[in-house]
């Protein structure tokens, strides 16, 4: 913004006035006017939503809409109010025919407090493409918005997508774990596609394809191959200049087939191995939620507790990967906001909440009550998703607010952004 328009945007806020309530439905409808009558249609476009409490006016529709079930088998999205959105936020609210002209918003959502609804506001964030944040105390606030905001400032791909294809007889692709990233499987396994869409600057995302490959034979007079192409991956995405598809980078995946396996041969991939443990740690504290919310505390504990054991005897954990470190203290901080249903009602519903967000969009959030990035840490350590450009905006919050006492190594922290992606 130039002087003027920070100077416009200053009185605009100013004259803002509350007339008590929570209206987050309407709040949403006026944001989506705003992007929709835009003089200026920059092509990044996102909503940031802040609620320290319920929706109080949206409350006494719940006996007016359909049950929302059918929108997903997550029972946190059974909020009536969610009808109400537009549907450039909630695709599913489309009407039949407007899909290609619909303009679509993804909502970043902050609950601050332990008085806000952590289930409307996750699944407000997840059904539009955002992320959710849990906001324990006002002092965290201003670093949060700039976690987001270092990242929505930092977008160099659009419409991402990769495309894998089979390239041997037998080899079939059976199944794809990329969290919320929508992926599709055609023609008998021969052929897939997962959407990504935006990508920050330095920010990588990692699936797990699971591939079926056939026993390596041979017939009468036939030499055995020592190598197998089994996938060609591609990657493209949308022109910044002539908004065209345009293929990005192309890769094949080769293996060895020799006749006698050896000691390298027979070692666990640790990239792969590390992946897996994302995903069931993800799946092991979604499974507690679930049993959090029915009550049953001790047996959300005990699901923590295996998977916690289950963690550290892998063979990434036991290389002393640091995403494994990570994680276990994930599962540990988490059983810890378990104890009791009254400190899960507190703090650990939003804090799970805005985990599984995280962990589904492969994106930082903030979570509880620290959002400080220490020394040795960072993109591997506390925050495994932040990227260089959250790192040094948080760093840049945390000098205007005086930082905490460890600033000097956070501001070295601090690099030098390259347009790439992986």
């Amino acid at each position: 913004m130039r002087g003027s328009g920070q100077d416009d945007a200053i009185s605009a806020v100013n004259a803002l006035s509350s007339g008590g309530g929570t209206n987050i439905a309407e709040g949403l409808k006026k944001g989506v006017r705003v992007l929709e009558e835009r003089h200026e249609q920059n092509p990044i476009a996102s909503i940031m939503l802040l609620s320290d409490g319920h929706d109080t006016l949206n409350d006494d529709t719940r006996s007016l809409y359909r049950n929302v079930q059918n929108l997903t088998s997550n029972p946190n999205y059974s909020l009536q109010y969610l009808y109400l959105l537009p549907a450039s936020i909630c695709s599913r609210n489309t009407a039949s025919g407007n899909e290609a002209r619909r303009l679509s918003i993804p909502v970043h959502t902050f609950g601050f407090g332990s008085e806000h609804d952590s289930n409307a506001m996750h699944a407000i964030s997840d059904l539009s493409g955002g992320t959710y944040s849990f906001i324990e105390t006002v002092d965290n606030l201003q670093d949060a918005f700039a976690r987001c905001i270092g990242g929505l400032l930092s977008v160099v791909a659009q419409d991402v997508r990769l495309t894998i294809q089979s390239l041997s007889r037998g080899v079939q692709i059976g199944s794809i774990h990329s969290g919320r990233y929508k992926n599709e499987i055609f023609n008998l396994g021969q052929k897939a596609t997962i959407d990504v869409g935006s990508l920050y600057a330095d920010e990588e995302k990692e699936f797990l394809v699971y591939v079926s490959i056939p026993a390596s034979s041979r017939g009468e007079g036939e030499a055995k191959l020592d190598h197998m192409s089994l996938l060609e991956v591609l990657c493209s995405n949308k022109d910044s200049t002539s908004s065209e598809i345009v293929e990005s980078r192309r890769e094949r995946v080769v293996i060895r087939r020799p006749k006698v396996l050896s000691p390298t041969d027979k070692m666990v991939c640790l990239e792969v191995d590390r992946q897996k443990n994302r995903l069931a740690v993800a799946d092991a504290i979604a499974t507690a939620q679930r049993m959090a919310e029915l009550g049953i505390l001790d047996h959300a504990q005990a699901v923590l507790s295996e998977q916690k054991t289950t963690l550290l005897s892998s063979v990434s954990a036991q290389a002393g990967d640091d995403l494994c470190k990570w994680l276990e203290k994930e599962l540990t901080e988490t059983a810890q906001r378990m104890a009791t249903l009254q400190l899960y009602e507190q703090s650990g519903r939003a804090y799970v909440l805005s985990g599984l967000s995280s962990h589904s969009w492969q994106r930082a959030t903030t979570r509880g009550h620290s959002t400080t990035i220490l020394p040795g840490e960072g993109a591997n350590g506390i925050n495994s998703y932040e990227t260089p450009s959250m790192i040094s905006m948080v760093s840049k919050s945390q000098c205007l607010n005086g930082g905490p006492s460890q600033q000097p190594q956070m501001v070295t922290k601090s690099c030098s952004l390259t347009p790439r992606h992986k």
